[in-house]
């Protein structure tokens, strides 16, 4: 049962779906499970492992899917008891089993990471999957070029996808909370890549390219010619980053980075994109 549940969780990480874990932590008197039994519940009410069945599975199912939507993962007591008085309202649930028992389950939630998809596993993008490997993201590195798609050169993304950018993009249905970040190998990539994203109409949180104030003018230029003059801009972030200075490698990324953290944590900063020269 412990590894059934144990591959559980890694199969439900590797998919990014929101799942919470119940674990018996302290048991009082008679009860149907022992300490670490642990239950798994996904989104749908689907479960694997168990809490000693009964009515307070039951009850663990119908809480975790409660917490699944709140989000608040703690702990929370149970009094197993098949008798209830006047005298027992309080603020511990009473379940109606013979045990006549306390048990302390805790709760654990696991929620769906934003993804940020980054197009290019060069010089940049694996910087820039080591400093997001530290936040709470799933890193998806797209690359068209093998070599960058080796475990052993970009170790800190979650998945890496070699294939062809523009049959990648075409395919791909990202979340609409979904960070995208492009900074291949060349220009025409960049301008292939953001044209099919706005061809698609896909809802994303952010799309950053990495461009000089110049290329981004041309980019910008291009999109307008494309989709018209009302081409929404508001996703799109280039230059890529946020004004703090720096022009190598790791600063570029760093730069990227905290302009993502501050997109997905609704915080003001110095925009590349708004900086006047």
């Amino acid at each position: 049962m412990k590894m059934n549940i144990y591959h559980k969780i890694l199969e439900q990480n590797r998919q990014n779906v929101p799942f919470a874990i119940a674990t018996i932590v302290k048991t009082e008197g008679s009860v149907p499970g022992k300490v670490g039994f642990k239950i798994l519940v996904d989104h749908s009410g689907k479960t694997t492992g168990t809490v000693g069945g009964g009515a307070l599975e039951k009850q663990v199912i119908q809480e975790c899917l409660s917490r699944l939507k709140s989000g608040n993962s703690g702990l929370q007591e149970y009094k197993l008891q098949d008798k209830i008085s006047a005298n027992d309202k309080g603020p511990v649930p009473i379940i109606p089993m013979m045990c006549n028992g306390k048990v302390w389950i805790y709760y654990e939630i696991n929620s769906k990471l934003t993804e940020i998809y980054i197009f290019g596993g060069g010089h940049i993008g694996q910087v820039l999957c080591y400093y997001l490997s530290k936040l709470n993201y799933k890193i998806i590195l797209i690359d068209n070029r093998r070599e960058f798609t080796d475990k052993e050169k970009n170790p800190f993304a979650h998945e890496l996808i070699h294939a062809d950018y523009i049959n990648y993009v075409e395919e791909f249905t990202p979340s609409k909370d979904a960070f995208v970040v492009i900074v291949t190998h060349g220009h025409n990539f960049d301008l292939e890549i953001l044209q099919t994203i706005y061809q698609r109409k896909l809802n994303l949180r952010y799309i950053g390219v990495i461009a000089s104030r110049s290329k981004s003018g041309k980019l910008k230029k291009k999109l307008r010619e494309k989709f018209g003059p009302k081409a929404d801009f508001t996703k799109l972030y280039t230059p890529i980053g946020i004004d703090i200075g720096g022009d190598t490698e790791s600063q570029i990324a760093l730069s990227i980075a905290a302009e993502i953290q501050a997109i997905a944590f609704q915080k003001t900063v110095p925009h590349l994109r708004d900086k006047n020269i």
